[in-house]
């Protein structure tokens, strides 16, 4: 059924995909993984520029680090389907500080019922699990609070880093 949703059905119909065939983030070219992104990223970044000031410093900043982390989140999320004997060093490091997630942590997201661990990177699986388990599993729920941050999230980010800047007297 995601199929049809326009513009937006291909991509979604991808990454859903990935859950019935878990390794095929890792026998695809890591470039073509990232191009998964670019549909929903680029209608995400014409959506924020469309309602904010580009002329903003901190707008722009927080974008870019969105749209980065955005690409970190998928290559987090591809090291963790990638077999442990072919790990590298940064990978192992990354791990390590808490800055990607484990494979055997999202191996659990890949276990029915696919209820806990949603996050790419990780670091948000503690709290999102809890408000899953504990506030509400409605999916709709779900899918309004996934948009809504994706919608207007650099410009939540933005005035919440503007306030932060200007307390601290570098704004």
């Amino acid at each position: 059924a995601n199929l049809y949703i326009p513009i937006l059905g291909q991509p979604c119909l991808e990454f859903q995909m990935h859950h019935h065939f878990p390794n095929d983030l890792v026998r695809r070219d890591f470039l073509d993984v990232l191009g998964d992104l670019n549909t929903a990223g680029i209608l995400l970044t014409l959506l924020s520029i469309s309602v904010s000031d580009v002329n903003n410093p901190v707008f722009r900043y927080m974008g870019g680090l969105k749209l980065f982390m955005a690409y970190y989140g998928q290559f987090s999320h591809r090291s963790a389907h990638t077999p442990s004997s072919s790990k590298n060093r940064v990978i192992t490091a990354l791990r390590t500080l808490g800055l990607m997630i484990p494979l055997e942590n999202h191996r659990a997201h890949h276990t029915p019922p696919h209820d806990q661990d949603f996050c790419l990177i990780g670091v948000l699986n503690p709290l999102i699990n809890f408000l899953y388990h504990k506030v509400t599993k409605n999916r709709y729920f779900w899918m309004v609070a996934f948009f809504s941050y994706a919608a207007l999230g650099i410009q939540i980010e933005t005035i919440v880093m503007e306030k932060l800047l200007t307390n601290v007297g570098l704004l």
